[in-house]
């Protein structure tokens, strides 16, 4: 079977192009990315930031179309209302005065986050020229968790370039949870293996990383995967997961084989990638990225209210397009439990 790529997001994306907020709307990588989002179908950007800026970079990439853009400070007295009225309504900010909740529509992480929480957009990406922590503080405070999350985290689908099919690995956690708890660790891989699912439609192969491989080493380390392995196998039964295994043994048959488990059906085939920390999680998909020259584009945030993801500053034109079209795909996902139940 042919493995799904990056062409192919793209192309489920551009089936039905949902409305994104881009809050690092003058950054060219960013522009170059929106305007190939539109010339391709992939989603409907809309570019946060000064309008001068936005439209002069826009002349660049696209000059015969007009920029997609919203510049806060052009904003009506009555959509500026609207928007600071939402704002003082949310816990974080409800202490604010109006004075101090207007000046921070000023910060496009807020003002999109606002845009997507409104309906305005289906959709929010940030971080491409903003950190992590400022990013996440803006979706938790404004965006929310999904109803029944129980543990954000982030994950970046990654080309395994080792596999004769160029198949997609899943990495998690790289964004969130600096040190998951073992219960945490297990509610990360059950909603990384649905997210696999959701977005490649193939089973999910799922793989508890460690520098242990069923016994090799023996630390507190150790013991809190193989905890998180049996609360994931409890909660989860229909999970097909391994651990604690080295990345060499998911990911490879034969040193699967040389450590121990070839004999499972999941030697050298994980297609889910569970880090025990995110020290472990952020630094490997940037190696595999650097050193192995992987496409590696994230991090997906799983479990918002709404789709709200994050960009690495050290993001390309192209990880900010396919970013454009894995939100557009996840606001499928998040316009499918607004509906009703007897009305699917």
């Amino acid at each position: 079977m042919r493995a799904v790529s990056w062409h192919d997001f793209r192309a489920q994306a551009g089936a039905n192009p949902a409305r994104i907020a881009l809050a690092d709307g003058t950054d060219p990588r960013v522009v170059e990315a929106a305007a190939r989002a539109v010339q391709d179908h992939i989603a409907k950007p809309l570019l946060i930031g000064s309008r001068t800026k936005i439209e002069s970079l826009w002349r660049t990439f696209s000059p015969k179309t007009q920029a997609p853009c919203v510049d806060p400070s052009e904003l009506t007295a009555q959509e500026k209302n609207r928007l600071v009225d939402q704002l003082l309504s949310l816990t974080k900010f409800k202490t604010l005065s109006r004075t101090e909740a207007e000046a921070r529509l000023t910060d496009s992480l807020i003002f999109g986050c606002l845009y997507t929480r409104l309906g305005m957009t289906d959709g929010f990406i940030g971080g491409a020229t903003r950190t992590t922590s400022d990013t996440l503080k803006a979706v938790f405070s404004i965006v929310g968790l999904a109803p029944k999350t129980s543990t954000l985290f982030g994950f970046f689908l990654i080309q395994n370039r080792s596999a004769s099919n160029n198949s997609l690995v899943l990495l998690a956690d790289c964004a969130v949870m600096p040190e998951p708890s073992p219960k945490q660790l297990a509610n990360i891989a059950i909603g990384a293996a649905d997210a696999y699912e959701y977005f490649t439609s193939e089973k999910a192969k799922l793989a508890f990383l460690s520098f242990s491989t069923q016994g090799s080493a023996e630390h507190a380390m150790v013991n809190k995967v193989r905890e998180a392995l049996s609360m994931a196998r409890a909660k989860a039964p229909e999970l097909k997961a391994e651990g604690e295994w080295q990345a060499d043994a998911a990911l490879d048959a034969f040193s699967a084989n040389i450590k121990g488990v070839g004999q499972s059906t999941m030697a050298g085939q994980a297609n889910v990638l569970i880090a025990p920390d995110l020290n472990c999680g952020n630094i490997a998909y940037k190696l595999v990225q650097r050193l192995g020259g992987c496409r590696a584009v994230g991090p997906v945030l799983w479990g918002t209210a709404l789709p709200a993801n994050d960009l690495s500053r050290g993001c390309t034109m192209e990880d900010v397009v396919d970013m454009l079209a894995l939100t557009t795909i996840q606001s499928r996902k998040a316009k499918k439990m607004e509906t009703p139940a007897h009305a699917r």
